[in-house]
């Protein structure tokens, strides 16, 4: 499944940093419920910095999001702060 694909209107969490405070999309996970949550480099409380914004919101504010691979749930995908290309992060077990 590909970010871009899912309804516009499908919830996803991401933090304040991202959302407030401008901090760009480094690293995406795609959990095992198919839900999706985006992360900055900055250091995140997810008690406290976590917002539900929907898909559509997220790809007009970071357009890179719709270059992320093909993802199956449990998968992960980062890039550099200053790239568009997503790399699968490779599990470490």
């Amino acid at each position: 499944m590909k970010l871009k694909e899912e309804p516009g209107n499908k919830s996803i969490m991401t933090t304040s940093h991202v959302l407030c405070s401008g901090s760009p999309v480094t690293f995406v996970l795609y959990d095992e419920d198919g839900d999706w949550q985006l992360f900055g480099d900055d250091e995140v409380d997810v008690n406290e910095d976590a917002y539900l914004v929907s898909v559509d919101e997220m790809l007009e504010m970071e357009p890179a999001l719709r270059k992320l691979p093909d993802m199956q749930p449990g998968e992960a995908a980062a890039r550099e702060k200053d790239s568009t290309r997503w790399s699968k992060v490779e599990d470490e077990e």
